[in-house]
């Protein structure tokens, strides 16, 4: 491809990414209550929190107040990223669209990775991957902006054989957030597999990564999400599960809340320190070993309830000062999510055709056989460790799931050209 048609598709991927994030009225995500994860550890504050400084709208300011330092116990690759958009602005309030244009970026190595010669993946990229689903993320305090950028980055990276953008992307990735640490090593294993060299330094960095935020991973995060699951999703199913789960009795009264409920024993650390019992995560899966129709109930429930929520409904996308409803959701460079949607609300099985029919095709290419591998392996793993570890915002944890579906397709529509082209061609 001619370079300068190469520049043409970048401004392409680019405009909508700007247009939603710095052209009026600006847009992001707000606040699950999360942020103070990265803004806590540099004192930030919302700069108009109004009643309610969460769920309700994106608050795109940034006071720095010193009494509001909180260093967080848990640590991601964002972190880093923020501390580079202060360097960048040195301004009190500090203004997200800073952040916003450092994700941007990333974007923008992502999307020129990813340019092909074949005009019509570069469309069905473009449409997806810039799609407010994903871009409101960029102007947010959410680890899973990094998970995010730097998984698109890595499968980029991945198919334009580019090594060392490969290695960087995998780091980035493992070091994003901890639940994600486990797919990182698996895709260093899927790397060693391939028998590239090149792509060793790839692997040793997922896994080094990986490795490490595994090892950074706190008991209070695993009790709370073994909290929601006894508690807020197994117990509901299954009473019996309790006994499995080994719950204390003097704890069992707690069933049908979760951990993040005011009221809540989770929110004594104390106690939630001394909740986890012997076995942690290991006898949810013995459980689910033994009773492989309630894993299913689980998976299926999810799948049908739970993906179509691609944007969540309970976080708005506009400041406060749009005079905008609160938890309104931007509807420009929507239509994508909303189309999908749709069809995960009337047919969610739809996906046990699509994986089959995306390996059928994609598999006679063998440039792109490894990949797809990677891409399935982290679809699976995320969707199945949303949905049988934990069960609060079930939703927002499918996220990079839904990123590997729309790399699936990709590499379907991909794999079919491709094969197309060939056929058409003289011998």
């Amino acid at each position: 491809m001619a370079p300068r048609i190469k520049i043409l598709w970048l401004l392409l991927f680019l405009l909508p990414v700007a247009w939603q994030l710095w052209v009026p009225p600006y847009t992001g995500l707000a606040d699950n209550g999360d942020f103070a994860k990265i803004a806590g550890g540099f004192a930030l504050v919302a700069a108009d929190p109004g009643q309610q400084p969460t769920f309700h709208f994106f608050n795109r300011l940034w006071r720095n107040e010193a009494n509001s330092l909180w260093v967080s116990p848990y640590w991601g690759i964002e972190v880093w990223l923020t501390r580079a958009a202060l360097w960048l602005d040195r301004t009190n309030p500090f203004d997200i669209r800073w952040l916003g244009l450092i994700h941007a970026a990333l974007f923008g190595a992502v999307a020129w990775l990813m340019i092909s010669r074949r005009a019509i993946p570069n469309l069905f990229a473009l449409i997806a991957l810039t799609d407010a689903a994903y871009v409101t993320y960029f102007q947010s305090f959410y680890f899973d902006t990094a998970s995010l950028l730097f998984l698109l980055l890595f499968f980029a990276a991945w198919k334009a054989e580019q090594p060392w953008v490969l290695a960087i992307a995998g780091f980035g990735f493992a070091l994003a957030k901890a639940p994600h640490a486990p797919a990182a090593i698996l895709l260093a294993v899927i790397l060693v597999a391939q028998r590239r060299r090149s792509f060793l330094p790839a692997a040793l960095a997922l896994l080094i990564g990986g490795s490490y935020m595994l090892s950074q991973t706190k008991d209070e995060y695993k009790a709370t999400a073994y909290y929601n699951l006894a508690f807020f999703k197994l117990g509901l199913i299954d009473p019996g599960a309790l006994d499995a789960l080994k719950i204390k009795p003097e704890d069992r009264h707690l069933l049908g809340t979760h951990a993040f409920m005011p009221d809540s024993p989770a929110q004594n650390a104390t106690w939630l320190k001394s909740f986890l019992p012997a076995g942690g995560y290991g006898n949810a899966l013995r459980y689910y070993a033994s009773h492989p129709a309630v894993a299913f109930q689980v998976l299926w429930t999810d799948l049908a309830t739970e993906a179509q929520q691609i944007r969540a409904i309970n976080l708005g996308n506009y400041e406060r000062s749009t005079g905008k409803q609160y938890c309104t959701r931007s509807t420009s460079f929507g239509w994508y999510s909303a189309a999908k949607s749709w069809l995960f609300r009337v047919a969610p099985w739809h996906v046990f055709l699509l994986v089959p029919f995306a390996v059928f095709i994609v598999w006679r290419e063998a440039s792109m056989r490894w990949i797809l591998v990677g891409v399935l392996t982290v679809g699976a793993y995320e969707f199945g460790v949303a949905s049988l570890a934990d069960a609060c915002e079930t939703y927002r944890h499918l996220l990079l799931f839904h990123v590997a579906y729309d790399l699936l397709i990709f590499l379907a529509i991909h794999g079919w050209i491709e094969t197309q082209s060939k056929r058409r061609s003289p011998l």
